[in-house]
């Protein structure tokens, strides 16, 4: 049976991986997310794991629930799975995260290309507006990239 340490701990892991899931949805890089709030040690360990350390978890945990499995230990066939949901917790979070990195990315190409063709066209008829506009949305879209290489390096300090 699971001590009430163990329970608090799992719980914990549970719930701060939740408030990290939200934080990068809603606010990632903000001083006004959740899990910027947090004290550090509840954040540290969750945004330090990357990949390879949550499929490391992933081993461990079935590891552990294999030798409950062969013992009869219910502990750590219970701990097993716990370790195998953080893993899976970890990595649903760091898709989470590539997605939403990934599509504000395609946004600032598409911005980019959107301001170069209408600058083409410009330059093509004549059109100063379309040439204006067209070097305007190219800025837009710099400017989105840097953002997203701010965020990235934000990212980075954490990891």
């Amino acid at each position: 049976m699971m001590s009430f340490r163990q329970a608090k701990k799992f719980l914990v892991i549970v719930i701060s991986t939740l408030m990290l899931v939200a934080t990068i949805v809603f606010n990632f890089g903000t001083t006004s997310a959740w899990a910027a709030t947090l004290p550090a040690p509840f954040t540290s360990q969750f945004i330090a794991m990357n990949r390879a350390e949550a499929m490391t978890k992933n081993l461990e945990g079935q590891a552990q629930e294999a030798l409950g499995n062969v013992t009869g230990d219910p502990r750590d066939q219970m701990m097993g799975k716990a370790k195998q949901v953080e893993s899976q917790m970890h990595n649903a979070a760091e898709d989470l995260k590539d997605e939403i990195q990934l599509s504000n990315r395609a946004k600032a190409v598409a911005k980019n290309v959107e301001g170069k063709i209408q600058e083409t066209v410009g330059n093509v008829t004549g059109s100063r507006k379309d040439q204006m506009m067209g070097r305007l949305k190219q800025t837009e879209g710099s400017h989105r990239n840097m953002i997203e290489n701010v965020k990235d390096g934000i990212g980075d300090l954490f990891n």
